[in-house]
């Protein structure tokens, strides 16, 4: 199966309109890359732009995609719930505009008992705009 084939929405547990991920790009054991293009009717955007907590929670969906596609495609059980414990040398260079294409890379640093700490960078056009390290707790239903 190819990465183009997957609907992001499986993988994840949030749905509707609080996808902030549109296709899954690149997946590895520790390492997976979304995109996703900052539409106007999104949830999170003012002004014209996506705000900090839109790219949040931009980047806990790429890790959640992560998790999904190991859950679903390699252990073949059902998609987990993650919740943000917390987040750490954030730097938002900027706010992405409406129109603009998000590429967001998370790679697994720890995955210990359930808790995975994960460095994040979110690159417009090859340049960075967001980086940081977050913590995530999944949880298992």
């Amino acid at each position: 199966m190819q990465l183009s084939d997957i609907d992001v929405r499986e993988l994840l547990p949030q749905q509707g309109r609080f996808v902030m991920i549109e296709s899954l790009k690149y997946i590895d054991a520790i390492m997976a890359v979304t995109t996703t293009r900052v539409e106007e009717d999104n949830i999170f955007v003012e002004d014209g732009a996506l705000t900090e907590p839109g790219l949040l929670e931009n980047i806990a969906q790429t890790a959640a995609a992560r998790m999904g596609y190991i859950c679903k495609y390699v252990d073949k059980t059902g998609v987990k719930i993650g919740v943000i414990g917390e987040i750490k040398n954030l730097v938002i260079k900027r706010c992405p505009c409406v129109g603009e294409e998000l590429t967001t890379i998370v790679e697994i640093v720890t995955d210990i008992f359930s808790t995975l700490m994960v460095q994040c960078k979110v690159n417009v056009n090859g340049t960075v705009i967001a980086q940081g390290s977050m913590k995530i707790s999944v949880i298992n239903h």
